[in-house]
């Protein structure tokens, strides 16, 4: 079975808290993501700014991702159990889990999408049993 490691994308777009909002709206527009991890210089995991995050500047205003982002986001350890992030990718409705390395800074990322390999890995294991 694949492990974190094998899965993640460890080339994240990410933003900081300062990162203007119009900065964070082209960036996902542009990259064609729906959302980035926000980090501090270190590069220690703060938040996460989604799709959903920047819709509410449709009717409220902010200048900042720090302003708007969710802050504590789910975040696994490079080194943990693959099926912590399954589970967590099942059983909430964000599309991401960002991955530390056990110090909490950001390493990567594991998206659903991510996650197909191992899925299709199971799938044939299971059916050959």
């Amino acid at each position: 079975m694949s492990d974190i490691g094998d899965l993640m994308t460890s080339k994240v777009i990410s933003c900081q808290p300062h990162t203007p909002v119009e900065t964070a709206i082209r960036t996902l527009i542009e990259r064609r993501i729906s959302g980035a991890p926000v980090v501090d210089d270190t590069n220690a995991i703060l938040g996460v700014v989604s799709e959903a995050d920047l819709l509410s500047l449709f009717w409220e205003d902010a200048g900042t991702v720090g302003e708007i982002m969710t802050p504590n986001p789910v975040s696994f350890p490079v080194d943990g159990p693959l099926a912590d992030v399954v589970d967590s990718l099942m059983s909430n409705s964000f599309r991401r889990v960002l991955i530390h390395d056990g110090k909490g800074k950001l390493v990567g990322l594991v998206s659903r999408a991510d996650m197909m390999p191992a899925v299709l890995d199971a799938l044939m294991d299971r059916r050959k049993a």
